[in-house]
């Protein structure tokens, strides 16, 4: 049984705090290594780095079909056969990367001067893009019995290979093109895991064509696709806009500040993998109290982690980035604000996934997508690359608002607690809004962030025993 009574509030909580190491290995890795890369690279290098990434988080979504998504409903839908059904959707996977392997070869010197990087670097892309769709797959899987132990050690060595690999080819093969060195050395370690895990699963169960697995993914995950594209393009998608109307030095900059926000983005995204399948379990058992009462802790518990890195932000940035990155710290806040949506976008996702509503999901993100293309073209030439942290946390917000208004009607009613959320995204704001305003007075800013810990600390010890578990683990 994978059911939080089963497992125990204990094994979901220890869960969590796997995938959030774990992701923070795996996806924090651009955070981790940041005080060292930004020595070693140029912002105009750092630019072209974090384009090929914008480029690689659209792609590993087109290529891999976004088949992921389907994993967790495949597992009510086929009990006892999730194995078999994974492992022939990533048969499918493989036969969308030889299409797009031959496609892209066939018709590069079409798109060549947008794409803006050679063949060489083409074909590292497609495969980067598996190996991300691969490990989708695979933490979409294991989040489901909240198992860690394989998943951290996937993180791990990609961690440390990511970071040894790419140092090496920056200082040596690659020192007069250092970006590709970047690029290169986080390929090779993610190509290598996604080979694992197709041998981990074609072992599980005989890779095999079944037409009902891949009517039922393709039916639920294609609608996916344009939403997690646009998710990117709210993401990402600024970074190529400002590259080209702008500079690389500046894509370089605002990518920087991104960098910042990985500490919150990860975080929330590694809990999305124990809040998810949880929420499941809970949806499945219209248990709808028990999704009330953990959301608005939920909620709450980010927004006090987000106004935490809010309030330092000016500090870790200095700490990161050499002083040609200093001028990013304007973009910071609005940036880890627009992220705090994205992680509330979350809560009625899941709504939404559990009733098999992915059409509406599409409709959703990309709509704000292009509202946020629009947006950039009009402000980034007025204001600079500052206008992109703003245009896009404008439209996280309104993404959010969109999917929680297409949550109710699906459910026929509202599984949270509206007013709630509300109050503490508006807290969220105001926090930011007075950091922004004490960027230069750090004595009151770091004043604020001993009160935020303080506080954070009795909230957590009166919610979730903390005192009590910290007591458990050092009399062991």
């Amino acid at each position: 049984m994978n059911t939080e009574k089963a497992k125990g509030p204990g094994k979901v909580a220890k869960a969590g705090a796997g995938y959030v190491i774990g992701n923070y290995l795996l996806k924090g890795i651009t955070f981790l290594s940041a005080p060292i890369f930004t020595r070693l690279l140029t912002t105009a290098d750092f630019g072209l780095y974090s384009t090929y990434t914008a480029y690689w988080s659209i792609f590993y979504i087109i290529l891999g079909l976004a088949l992921h998504s389907s994993i967790a409903t495949a597992k009510y839908k086929y009990s006892g056969k999730l194995e078999s059904f994974i492992s022939s959707i990533i048969l499918l996977m493989l036969f969308s990367t030889c299409v797009w392997t031959v496609l892209g070869n066939l018709f590069f010197k079409a798109f060549e001067e947008w794409f803006g990087f050679d063949r060489v670097i083409l074909n590292c892309l497609i495969l980067h893009s598996l190996g991300d769709a691969l490990i989708q797959v695979f933490t979409s899987y294991v989040s489901l019995n909240y198992s860690v132990k394989t998943f951290f050690k996937m993180s791990a060595f990609n961690a440390i290979f990511n970071l040894l690999g790419s140092i090496v080819l920056i200082i040596t093969v690659f020192s007069e093109e250092r970006y590709i060195g970047r690029i290169i050395g986080s390929f090779i370690p993610m190509g290598t895991i996604g080979l694992f895990i197709i041998i981990y699963f074609f072992r599980k169960a005989r890779p095999k064509y079944n037409g009902e697995y891949w009517k039922f993914s393709l039916k639920y995950s294609l609608p996916i696709i344009p939403h997690g594209i646009a998710q990117v393009i709210l993401g990402t998608f600024d970074r190529i806009m400002i590259k080209n109307m702008v500079s690389p030095d500046a894509a370089g900059l605002y990518s920087f500040a991104y960098t910042v926000s990985t500490l919150f983005t990860v975080a929330s995204a590694s809990l999305d993998k124990v809040w998810r399948p949880w929420g499941y379990e809970k949806m499945h058992e219209k248990d709808y109290e028990a999704m009330k009462d953990r959301a608005n802790k939920y909620a709450f518990g980010m927004a006090v982690f987000a106004a935490m890195i809010i309030m330092v932000s000016p500090e870790i940035i200095k700490v990161l980035g050499d002083r040609d990155y200093w001028e990013s710290t304007s973009c910071v806040i609005p940036v880890i604000i627009g992220a705090y949506f994205i992680f509330l976008y979350s809560l009625p996702a899941l709504v939404e996934f559990v009733h098999e509503k992915t059409g509406f999901i599409a409709i959703g993100s990309v709509s704000a997508a292009v509202i946020n293309i629009i947006l950039n073209y009009i402000f980034i030439p007025i204001f600079g690359y500052v206008a992109a942290a703003y245009t896009t946390m404008i439209t996280y917000g309104m993404s959010c608002i969109f999917h929680y208004i297409i949550a109710v009607k699906v459910q026929g009613f509202s599984i949270y607690d509206t007013k709630k959320l509300i109050i503490i995204s508006l807290m969220l704001g105001l926090l930011g809004g007075c950091a922004l305003l004490l960027e230069n007075q750090w004595y009151i800013r770091w004043l604020l962030e001993i009160l935020l810990i303080i506080g954070a600390y009795f909230w957590a010890d009166r919610n979730f025993g903390v005192r009590d578990f910290i007591r458990k683990k050092l009399n062991r």
